[in-house]
């Protein structure tokens, strides 16, 4: 430490500025972190909620499904399948949190016409219920995506930060704090080395008178 560190005032002026912006950036990091996991965990509870409702739909889905084929040929499902016009459009866009940019997904689904369906295939209810299944299911499957993306970018993001954290606690403030700690002995005794010659010359001048 001493020999990189040169002990005068110019040199504990600017450690003892390095600690207190150490100091500050370390407590501004440990806000953004508290205010990321709380963000996760709020994102955490939401995607429980949203995971259990889609697994709810999928299920209805499959029921659906089972009962369309009770009362629909196959070749009649095939052929419906293959003549939909409908189609998903998704829309990528991003939103902040705590500074984080997360992707938010923007689904819209566009149905086919009602009259252009049942002019190429014959429609039946149970049919009709089965479709708005699914199409609730990939609405829902969307909402999941982007709630746990969000979340994986959130908690790479936390471990970032708490590195960052941690190295500002354990390793380069320690090591400020230590180095402004020599600087300040050092000066102490020079001080008290420079008092020591000064009487030590006054003596000698006073010898002479």
């Amino acid at each position: 430490m001493s020999k990189t560190i040169s002990p005068n005032r110019s040199e504990l002026l600017k450690l003892k500025a390095r600690v207190k912006t150490a100091s500050n950036g370390h407590s501004l990091l440990k806000k953004k972190r508290d205010g990321l996991v709380m963000d996760f965990f709020k994102l955490l509870e939401n995607a429980k909620d949203l995971r259990k409702d889609m697994i709810l739909t999928y299920i209805s889905a499959e029921d659906s499904l089972k009962k369309t084929r009770i009362l629909s040929y196959d070749l009649e499902l095939k052929l419906y399948s293959k003549t939909t016009k409908g189609r998903n459009l998704i829309d990528f866009q991003s939103k902040n949190i705590m500074g984080l940019s997360v992707p938010q997904i923007k689904s819209e689904f566009k149905k086919r016409d009602l009259i252009e369906r049942q002019r190429t295939v014959y429609s039946s209810q149970t049919m009709d219920e089965t479709i708005k299944h699914y199409e609730n299911l990939v609405h829902q499957i969307i909402i999941v995506a982007e709630i746990e993306t969000a979340m994986i970018r959130l908690l790479d993001e936390i471990e970032k930060t708490k590195r960052r954290v941690n190295g500002l606690e354990f390793n380069i403030i320690p090591s400020l704090i230590a180095s402004e700690k020599f600087v300040k002995l050092s000066l102490e005794e020079q001080d008290r080395d420079n008092i020591i010659r000064l009487k030590k010359i006054k003596a000698k001048l006073n010898k002479k008178d």
